[in-house]
């Protein structure tokens, strides 16, 4: 009778995301969908350097690396920025050494810059 009796058990009637309200979810696609879309285009761009036989990484950093410190501070960058014709905050400029900065000491690295502009994934034709 045991193995012949159905389970008491019950699957839940409501999905695991279904805590959020629906702008909220909705809200929270979003961000999902403008971060791959941003990863997306940051790959992309990875690949097209890659592919491009003028591009040389070691003169790149170089070229940022303005006081010859072998790292690139966040004023370093900010100034890149700005020279190109964009404002940039003390906040955004953190933010791009935070997200590239490995050993979390405040600068980057050229190890931590090829990291960065080296693809992830693998290229597709």
């Amino acid at each position: 009778m045991v193995e012949v009796r159905g389970s008491n058990h019950r699957y839940p009637s409501y999905r695991r995301d279904d805590c959020f309200y629906p702008h909220t979810a909705d809200e929270f696609k979003n961000v999902w969908r403008t971060h791959f879309r941003s990863e997306t285009s940051a790959e992309s761009t990875r690949h097209r350097l890659q592919s491009n036989p003028y591009f040389n990484a070691y003169e790149a950093f170089n070229s940022l690396d303005q006081n010859d410190s072998g790292c690139i501070s966040r004023e370093e960058f900010k100034r890149l920025i700005q020279s190109r014709g964009f404002y940039v905050s003390e906040k955004e400029a953190t933010e791009i050494v935070e997200k590239m900065d490995r050993n979390k000491d405040g600068r980057v690295s050229f190890a931590e810059f090829r990291e960065e502009i080296t693809p992830k994934s693998p290229c597709r034709h």
